[in-house]
């Protein structure tokens, strides 16, 4: 399961990330989101949102010599300990804030910025 962006539904509102960091913790900071906007008032209008696109094979994670069953743990953790991935994801799709990585995790198989999102710009893809 993947969640599909497309960019020119989405209208910058920042559902997505208020509901992602409410729902991971409790209270609303976006900066503590896995998902984050791209705003572009200034140029087309065209805001994106970033979040991961759970890879096959994550880039991310390749870099540690993770076990096959470690990478399997990894990919189900909201918040990850290791700095390195953010630069190792080529895609945008994990977030750096406090020394902690926020990258998404589908909230377990339910997505709330899916759920939110009025625009449809945020969809599952199976």
């Amino acid at each position: 399961m993947r969640i599909k962006v497309d960019k020119h539904k989405c209208t910058g509102c920042g559902l997505c990330e208020n509901i992602c960091s409410l729902s991971h913790n409790g209270f609303v900071n976006k900066k503590m989101s896995a998902v984050r906007i791209a705003l572009d008032d200034l140029g087309d209008s065209v805001h994106i949102p970033n979040l991961c696109l759970q890879c096959t094979n994550m880039k991310c994670l390749e870099s540690e010599n993770l076990t096959s069953e470690e990478q399997k743990i990894e990919k189900t953790k909201f918040i990850w300990l290791n700095p390195q991935r953010v630069i190792s994801c080529p895609f945008n799709g994990c977030f750096l804030y406090e020394g902690k990585v926020y990258r998404c995790d589908l909230c377990g198989g339910d997505p709330q910025c899916v759920k939110v999102c009025t625009q449809k710009a945020l969809s599952l893809k199976e």
